[in-house]
């Protein structure tokens, strides 16, 4: 019979080879360029040269930056709604929406912003949906919408965020 410390070490051993690995490359026809993984997702190619400190935005995302402000994960959709100046600070406002059959408590999300020439200001990480403990209406529920409370950014120079340029990754769900 196995014991705990052989079946955790069999888990173990097996998830850390079904981390998404890139498979192909492929650009569309406006220009646009995904990577498709082998673990039959996908994402687009936001950055020209993402591993330098150099990175900016690839010119098909300058255009259509629309592309960006969205990001789904095990069935949560976060999109960006809208940003408001407050004297020099920046207010930021989110979608949050459950697609998923299971209840939301919370949602985490990396925010980057980039200026009007597609240079990379900051990344900064929101817990864009926080549900309370043991109040089922703060629940965010399967087909639920919601509108995240404003988050604010005191650094960010208004001249040179003209575009709103943002892209939105989700790094944390938290389900019931």
């Amino acid at each position: 019979m196995f014991n705990k410390a052989c079946i955790i070490a069999c888990c173990l051993l097996f998830s850390a080879g079904s981390a998404a690995t890139e498979l192909t490359r492929v650009e569309l026809k406006d220009g646009t360029e995904v990577v498709l993984n082998d673990d039959f997702t996908w994402r687009y190619v936001l950055l020209s040269a993402p591993d330098t400190e150099a990175a900016q935005l690839t010119a098909a995302i300058m255009a259509n930056s629309a592309l960006m402000t969205t990001s789904v994960s095990q069935g949560v959709r976060v999109t960006f709604k809208s940003a408001r100046w407050d004297d020099t600070e920046l207010g930021l406002d989110f979608d949050i929406e459950n697609i998923s059959p299971l209840t939301v408590l919370k949602v985490t999300i990396a925010a980057t912003l980039f200026d009007d020439s597609g240079n990379k200001i900051l990344t900064t990480e929101f817990d864009v949906w926080q549900a309370k403990n043991r109040l089922p209406e703060t629940y965010l529920r399967k087909g639920q919408q919601r509108v995240s409370r404003t988050f604010t950014l005191d650094d960010i120079n208004a001249t040179q965020w003209q575009k709103q340029l943002i892209s939105l990754a989700i790094i944390a769900v938290e389900t019931r």
